[in-house]
């Protein structure tokens, strides 16, 4: 129970309605409010354009699952940095693929054509590989194209 003084009377009186279980410590209120927000926000994430984020999820997952089988059998097969510079152009591409399909998702609503802005993707990653000694060239634009087998076995699949 909580006990409340009133100043004026200088007497204390117990609040029957109030217990100490529904302190606002415990109060849950709040964390219910803030997952029936998130939630409130992932429906309506999935409902504008369904089938184009599940596509762009589907594909994101297995240019990802892909990514770690070549990366981790060519880390084991080659060597660790080749496999290191693998992976990381794959996160580039994932990357250069997300935005594609924003610019994508764009057209028709806000413009008229693709953005040139994902074409920086590659060039930073270029630089960037030549710049670090723990990066190989080569092997990280390998990485960059894994998005293409990983479209082509989304789209060959019936």
């Amino acid at each position: 129970m909580f006990t409340s003084v009133d100043s004026d009377r200088k007497t204390i009186k117990h609040l029957p309605s109030k217990n100490v279980l529904d302190s606002p410590a415990q109060d849950n209120s709040f964390i219910n409010e803030i997952k029936l927000v998130i939630a409130s926000q992932f429906q309506k994430l999935f409902s504008k354009y369904d089938e184009y984020i599940k596509l762009q999820i589907t594909i994101f997952g297995i240019t990802f699952i892909i990514a770690i089988l070549l990366a981790s059998i060519t880390g084991i097969i080659i060597g660790h940095t080749f496999g290191f510079s693998v992976f990381i152009g794959a996160i580039a591409g994932i990357f250069y693929l997300r935005l594609l399909a924003k610019s994508i998702g764009k057209i028709g609503k806000e413009s008229s054509g693709v953005s040139q802005l994902q074409l920086l993707v590659p060039v930073c990653l270029f630089i960037i590989a030549s710049k670090l000694g723990s990066l190989d060239i080569f092997p990280a634009m390998i990485g960059f194209f894994i998005y293409k087998p990983s479209l082509i076995i989304y789209f060959s699949h019936p």
